[in-house]
């Protein structure tokens, strides 16, 4: 018996700088773009937060099939990652090592045939994936994209195999597998745009304190925008809604509709259920899924086309009337991808939402207090986080970039309390001495006083003694054409008037006038060196 009832949605800019004291900036989100994205840029070994520092490893994963997708879950003691094209391994320590799992059959062969015998047909072969994964009750879940050959068509299909308890290593076979659940009607591919848009498929899925699976399934961009029919208000279909699906009946009922692609949902610990969603140029939503709600999309959006131009078909431009409102939306996109609570990580973060983005290239943490958001942090990763998940005291990320990136509560770089520990015994007066203290908390707004260089701006704890613009850091054309090593004489001139010492460099002036905190600035730098003269 099927019941269709009916959800809610949320959404998160990319620093880029190359001088030696930077500003900030952004970049607009983009949304899921092709799913090809990949950063050869080293990444810090450690991020700071607000409240904690994080320490970071990287574990890199073969991937054979351009694409993007896939997800990361937990079985006993390891960590698994599945690949967009099916691939799975254990990341638990430092490489990635394969498993003998067969990923559920997704009909890629027949897609592939059904293309070569219809040229008229364009398919994305790397939006076409493996999206989410779960371990319930000894049994492995796994949603995908399924091509059905003997319809030409394709659907969202949830399946699961068993896992061998008491097993060294999770052993699956292509026959292990059984559907449970396969999203209806199926859907024939389009002649307008790609023929399936695999990317707007959302896919993902989370488990209820009460068994029951919750899956968040996109509508494939039918929205009236890309392609037809418009299907995710129509309550006779399965897309663009938050389903309930019983794992042991197979039972469907329809929490929500009016979604477009949403890429997370988590059940809270309080059964709360939440879903990031991805908008267009903007958009991004984070909602709170309510039975028997409609979310309005597409008739309601608060973003745009990418070629700036109003959504075809809104009831109202640059508004959301009429329909539930987000509990928070970003602009400019951010391209939420993932959606977890954090618990039993740390104090100031446990029990907060962490989502994934993509064209942010960030992590958000989404703290929810009196049923609005009472903030979201930015936190830069540098990769684009296709999913998040919480393995003991790790948070792992999958990215675009084929990594699971680790992420640990650390100590945070002791450089700049050690700078104001070192004020009183430069032998300033007292205003000189609080003049410093405002000046070098101007300079670390942007640097850190350690050794790994921000995303922002270079590191200055080694800086005193070395060449001018070397390491890693992707300086300014104006400071990289300055020769010679940073000397005393060589940081005063340039602390002093940035762009006199290095025309065209990205460094601001700072608007020191006295020339004793400028030597005192030096001084901080000499010491963190450890290079004194």
């Amino acid at each position: 018996m099927r019941i269709h009832i009916l959800t809610v949605t949320l959404v998160i800019p990319m620093m880029l700088a190359s001088g030696f004291f930077l500003a900030r900036g952004s970049v607009d989100g983009l949304g899921d773009t092709d799913g090809l994205f990949d950063s050869g840029a080293a990444q810090p070994n450690q991020i700071e937060t607000i409240f904690l520092a994080l320490d970071r490893t990287d574990v890199d994963v073969p991937v054979e099939r351009p694409g993007s997708g896939g997800a990361l879950t937990s079985w006993d003691d390891a960590l698994i990652v599945m690949t967009h094209e099916g691939g799975f391994f254990d990341v638990t320590g430092d490489e990635a090592v394969p498993l003998d799992i067969a990923a559920p059959p997704n009909g890629w062969a027949d897609m592939l045939e059904f293309e070569s015998d219809n040229s008229n047909y364009s398919f994305a072969h790397f939006y076409f994936r493996y999206n989410d994964l779960h371990v319930i009750d000894e049994q492995l879940y796994v949603s995908f994209t399924e091509w059905v050959a003997q319809d030409d068509c394709y659907r969202t299909t949830l399946a699961r195999a068993p896992l061998q308890a008491g097993a060294d290593r999770p052993t699956i076979g292509n026959d292990d597998w059984s559907i449970i659940f396969a999203t209806a009607p199926c859907l024939a591919p389009s002649m307008t745009g790609r023929a399936i848009q695999g990317h707007m498929a959302g896919g993902r899925f989370d488990v209820g304190s009460d068994g029951m699976i919750y899956l968040a399934s996109g509508d494939y961009a039918l929205d009236g925008n890309y392609a037809n029919p418009v299907i995710s208000q129509d309550p006779a279909t399965d897309y663009g809604k938050v389903l309930m699906i019983d794992p042991a009946t197979g039972q469907v009922e329809t929490l929500s509709q009016g979604h477009s692609n949403p890429q997370g949902i988590v059940v809270t610990d309080a059964s709360d259920i939440y879903t990031v969603e991805h908008g267009r140029r903007g958009g991004d939503e984070l909602n709170r899924i309510v039975f028997g709600s409609d979310f309005g999309w597409p008739q309601v959006s608060l973003g745009t086309r990418y070629n700036r131009l109003p959504l075809p078909n809104t009831r109202e431009y640059g508004r959301h009337p009429d329909f539930p409102l987000p509990v928070f939306a970003w602009l400019p996109s951010v391209a939420p991808s993932a959606l977890m609570q954090i618990d039993g990580f740390d104090s100031s973060w446990d029990g907060d939402l962490l989502a994934g983005t993509l064209a942010s290239q960030s992590l958000v943490r989404i703290r929810i207090a009196d049923g609005r958001v009472l903030f979201d942090e930015r936190i830069f990763i540098g990769e684009r986080v296709r999913y998040a998940y919480q393995f003991d005291d790790v948070i792992a990320l999958w990215t675009d970039s084929k990594k699971v990136v680790k992420l640990t509560a650390g100590e945070f770089d002791p450089s700049a309390q050690f700078a104001v520990a070192l004020i009183p015994d430069l032998g300033l007066g007292s205003t000189a001495e609080r003049n410093t203290e405002v000046a070098l908390d101007q300079c670390i707004e942007c640097h850190s006083l350690g050794v790994v260089d921000g995303a922002n701006a270079p590191a200055l704890g080694a800086v005193f003694g070395r060449e001018i613009a070397s390491g890693n850091f992707d300086y300014s054309d104006g400071l990289a054409a300055v020769n010679g090593i940073w000397s005393r004489e060589s940081l005063i001139a340039y602390i002093t008037d940035p762009d006199g010492f290095a025309p065209g460099t990205s460094m601001p002036n700072p608007q020191i006038g006295d020339e004793e905190i400028v030597a005192a600035l030096v001084d901080i730098l000499q010491a963190l060196a450890g290079n004194p003269e």
